[in-house]
C-alpha cells in the first residue's frame, strides 16, 4: 500500500516557477523551524512535535526540488534565500503572535526608586532590592513586562537613568503574584 504524497513536476514549473517553489518551500520549512524551536523552549511538546512533522516534509520537499534542479545555480540562491527570509518571518510571527514574558532588571546607582515608582504608575509591577557594587550602592529593580513591550520599557527607563544597566531575559513559565 502506498501513501499519498505531494509530487512537484519541476520540469513543468520552467526555470523561474522552480526558483518561486524552492524559495517557498524553504521560507515555509525554516519559518516552521523557527516556530518549533520557540515551542521547544517554551516546552510546549505538542507544538514542536506538530511544527516538526510539517518541517520534516517541506524539507524534504525543498532538497528534492533542489537536487532536481542543481543545473540551475539560481536554485542554490533561491533556496539560501528562502532560508534566510523563514529564519526572519518566523522571529516575526512569534514576536507578534506568541505570548511572552521577559524579566528586566534594572541596576540603578542612584535612580531606583524614581525607577520602581514610574514602572507602577506605568501599570507595571516592581521589585526593588538594594544591593552593593564595585562603586557602592546600587538599587536593582525587577519587573516582568510583555515581551513585545521591552523596546519601549528600555526606552523609558533610560530616560529616567541614563546611567542605569539593564538586563533582560525570557520568562518560560510565569505563576502567581502580579501579572504583565
Amino acid at each position: 500500500m502506498s501513501i499519498p504524497f505531494p509530487e512537484i513536476d519541476w520540469l513543468a514549473l520552467g526555470p523561474g516557477g522552480v526558483l518561486a517553489v524552492l524559495f517557498a518551500l524553504r521560507a515555509a520549512d525554516s519559518t516552521l523551524s523557527t516556530l518549533r524551536m520557540l515551542a521547544i523552549i517554551r516546552g510546549r511538546a505538542g507544538a514542536a512535535w506538530i511544527l516538526g512533522f510539517f518541517v520534516a516534509i517541506l524539507f524534504i520537499l525543498g532538497v528534492a526540488g533542489l537536487l532536481a534542479n542543481l543545473n540551475q545555480p539560481l536554485s542554490i540562491v533561491a533556496y539560501a534565500a528562502g532560508f534566510a527570509t523563514g529564519t526572519a518571518a518566523g522571529l516575526t510571527l512569534e514576536r507578534v503572535f506568541l505570548p511572552a514574558n521577559s524579566l528586566v532588571r534594572i541596576y540603578s546607582p542612584s535612580r531606583g526608586r524614581a525607577i520602581a515608582s514610574a514602572l507602577r504608575e506605568m501599570g507595571r509591577g516592581a521589585t526593588e532590592v538594594p544591593a552593593r557594587g564595585r562603586g557602592g550602592t546600587v538599587d536593582v529593580i525587577f519587573t516582568y513586562i510583555r515581551r513585545r513591550q521591552e523596546n519601549r520599557v528600555r526606552k523609558q527607563i533610560s530616560a529616567l537613568d541614563p546611567e542605569a544597566v539593564m538586563t533582560v531575559e525570557n520568562v518560560r513559565v510565569l505563576a502567581g503574584g502580579w501579572r504583565p
